[in-house]
């Protein structure tokens, strides 16, 4: 009897030994078709620089494009395969935290396949310490992270532009609105330069002050009527002069370009505006208006002077800002979209196939050198000139210049923030 029971306790041990492998076995399948590589790595001693040979791997380390026994037999160590942009700091931070008792380590960084391409990995690994606190292994794992990465680069190249093109609209005539269809216009969003309406971008943005408070009112009942032709007719753009009355009581005259925003029924949601000031140009206007009122064959060129105000296109740039001593005549590092109208793209001006000063006429290019370098070299803030360019077609045409310097710590010139507009019928006129 004593001995039936003791081949049975045998049996069931026996059994249970046996299922704990097979659960070790279905667990470690699932791990190898996951995305998740495990290691266990060797720690070196304290005066070897870490290579982290491998004592253990998961057979999924195939995703690099190695062997378990690549890593195992000794032909390649871990830190082989990091990149040796990212391999020092990988080392220093991995040190730093072991000397400070950390437990845990946590880091990003890129590695190399075997294929020779490059992808981003995160490393979640705990520090293993002996008897007497001396780290002896390290047990890990790592994932590709390389998609979220690439989104992250994405977007901040995104946010970049987005900031440099807030940047130019803040340092130059035009600002920025984003309305609602409600009564009085209340702002979702309006560019920092409408403080040259006197009131700061909250007072809009949180509804302390309704763009409609600023229409003159002598205007406010014009603008309210066409913008809501343009919305019954279907019409997705409304483009209007009218005057402002600013906080200091200036009367300013705008110029309001604006996109008519709506949800798939077909119902207007929001406006989204560009308003430039153009006060001085319609002074100019009136005055000329005023000068021409006797004077019928002078009509047609009244016509056109006020078609020019009408529709000046305004083209955005960030130029670096080049030594003098260098040949290359400012480089392009943004440009919006609309240089097309001069028939050059975008992509043109940022690969640096062209420059800036490629398309400025030879003639006109020594003038504005020398105007700018004095600007520059008096600590001016801002540029403005009237000069030629030549369109990709081989056109003449004349634009005007208004620029914004940046500077940086010490005073030097690093970058033109500004727009151009083209002139031309203008300058003709004239």
């Amino acid at each position: 009897m004593s001995d039936t029971s003791s081949q049975g306790g045998k049996e069931d041990s026996e059994s249970s030994l046996e299922k704990v492998l097979e659960r070790k076995e279905e667990l470690e399948k699932i791990r190898d078709k996951s995305p998740v590589i495990s290691f266990l790595w060797k720690a070196g001693g304290p005066n070897e620089e870490e290579e982290w040979p491998v004592e253990y791997v998961s057979g999924n380390v195939e995703l690099l494009g190695y062997t378990a026994d690549d890593f195992l037999s000794g032909d390649v160590f871990y830190a082989d395969i990091v990149h040796p942009d990212d391999l020092h700091s990988l080392r220093k931070s991995l040190t730093e935290q072991c000397n400070e008792g950390a437990d845990f380590f946590d880091h990003k960084y890129r590695i190399i396949l075997k294929s020779g391409e490059v992808r981003w990995v995160n490393e979640r690994t705990y520090v293993l310490r002996d008897k007497t606190g001396k780290v002896a292994h390290y047990q890990g794992t790592i994932f590709d992270i390389t998609e979220q990465k690439e989104k992250e680069r994405t977007l901040q190249e995104a946010l970049k532009k987005k900031q440099l093109l807030e940047e130019i609209i803040n340092n130059s005539s035009i600002m920025v609105f984003l309305w609602r269809n409600e009564q009085f216009w209340p702002a979702d969003y309006a560019s920092d330069n409408v403080s040259k309406l006197g009131y700061p971008v909250e007072d809009f943005v949180e509804g302390r002050i309704m763009y409609s408070d600023l229409i003159h009112p002598d205007d406010y009942e014009m603008v309210k009527n066409t913008l809501a032709e343009q919305c019954d007719s279907g019409s997705d753009y409304y483009d209007k002069e009218y005057r402002l009355i600013t906080r200091d009581n200036k009367t300013l005259w705008v110029s309001e370009k604006t996109f008519i925003l709506r949800d798939r029924a077909g119902n207007v949601t929001h406006f989204q505006g560009i308003v430039q000031d153009i006060t001085k140009e319609k002074e100019n206007e009136i005055a000329l208006r005023q000068s021409l009122k006797k004077q019928d064959e002078l009509l047609e060129r009244k016509q056109a002077l006020e078609i020019i105000i009408n529709h000046s296109p305004v083209v955005a740039f960030l130029w670096k800002a080049e030594p003098e001593d260098e040949n290359e005549l400012w480089p392009v590092e943004f440009v919006s979209d609309n240089i097309n109208q001069f028939g050059y793209s975008v992509e043109e001006f940022l690969s640096g196939e062209i420059l800036y000063g490629d398309i400025v006429n030879p003639h006109d290019l020594p003038y504005i050198q020398i105007e700018l370098s004095d600007v520059v070299k008096e600590g001016g803030k801002v540029f403005v000139k009237e000069y030629r360019i030549r369109t990709k077609s081989g056109d003449e045409r004349w634009v005007e210049e208004q620029t914004f310097i940046q500077r940086n710590d010490d005073g030097v010139a690093t970058h033109y923030m500004g727009v151009i507009q083209d002139i031309t019928e203008r300058k003709e006129t004239v």
